[in-house]
Parts: C-alpha cells; sequence; structure tokens
C-alpha cells in the first residue's frame, strides 16, 4: 500500500486559505489583536490594501511602457508632472498617494506599521472621494498591535497577488 504524500512547510502550496490561516494563527497568538470582527475588520483592509497597490503599481508600470512605445521618456520631470503626478487610469486604478502605496507599506520596519497602516488609509480616504467612509479609521493603533505581529501579518499578506491568484 503507498504511503500518502506529506507536504513540508516548504513545498507547502501557495494559495489565499493557507495565507489567511497563517494570518488568522498569528492574530490568534498576538496581544491586543481584539474580537474576531476587529481581526476580520483588520485582514479585510489589509488584503484591500495589497490588491489596490498592486493594482497601482501595475497601472503605473503600463503607463510608463506606453510612454516609451511613444517614445516618450518617463523619467523626464516634466513627463512625470503630467502623467504620474496625478495618475489618472481608465480601468479604474485608484491613484494612491506615497504613504498609501503597498511598496510604502511593504517597506516601512514593524515599530512604525501601525502607524503607517493607519497614515495610508487616511490618506486614501482623503486623496479619493469614493472611498471616504470604507474604513475603520484609527484600525491599527487602535489595536496597539506588537510591531513584529503586525510584520508578521504585512509579510503573509505580500504573498496574496492578483497575478498568483488569477484563474
Amino acid at each position: 500500500m503507498a504511503k500518502k504524500a506529506t507536504k513540508t512547510a516548504k513545498e507547502e502550496v501557495l494559495n489565499l486559505d493557507n495565507i489567511l490561516f497563517k494570518c488568522r494563527d498569528i492574530l490568534r497568538q498576538a496581544k491586543n489583536s481584539g474580537s474576531f470582527f476587529e481581526k476580520r475588520d483588520m485582514m479585510l483592509t489589509l488584503v484591500f490594501l495589497r490588491f489596490i497597490g498592486e493594482k497601482y503599481e501595475d497601472g503605473i508600470a503600463n503607463l510608463r511602457n506606453k510612454l516609451i512605445e511613444e517614445g516618450l521618456d518617463p523619467d523626464d520631470e516634466e513627463i512625470q508632472k503630467a502623467f504620474f503626478d496625478d495618475a489618472t487610469f481608465a480601468d479604474g486604478t485608484f491613484d494612491l498617494p506615497k504613504e498609501g502605496r503597498w511598496s510604502t507599506i511593504i517597506n516601512t520596519s514593524a515599530p512604525q506599521l501601525n502607524v503607517a497602516l493607519d497614515t495610508a488609509l487616511k490618506s486614501i480616504a482623503e486623496s479619493n472621494p469614493q472611498l471616504k467612509g470604507c474604513f475603520v479609521e484609527g484600525t491599527c493603533t487602535q489595536r496597539n498591535l506588537g510591531g513584529n505581529d503586525m510584520k508578521k501579518i504585512v509579510d503573509e499578506v505580500n504573498k496574496i497577488s492578483h497575478k498568483t491568484f488569477e484563474s
């Protein structure tokens, strides 16, 4: 009789369930992680930030490529002002302020992460009227989750990508 193959941690399949369950486990072990609903809201907010951040970065990359195809230099100061300072995307992608971008969040050190996340949410809501009121203000700083715990969760959420999970 053949043995059932088991997967080691390194061979574990990267899927949304595994990522979210790992985040749940981190939150369960963390102090000040809040009620079920507060944990849920925090996770949904982080996943939302990840997806709009990735979509924004894809939009900027596509815009750069289109400018290059047109013979323009996307690094030119005038081109930057005209196209990137207040980028408008035909597909509904939100223009994100620097502090609201996932690339800013993922590169924030653990001790500053709670404040950086709340700053990101506030700046996104202020710069995009359609998103005003969509986030609970102070979600991360009110929970005061330990910086290392929040960093672990953000690193896990960073594994989520629409490119990876496209069907």
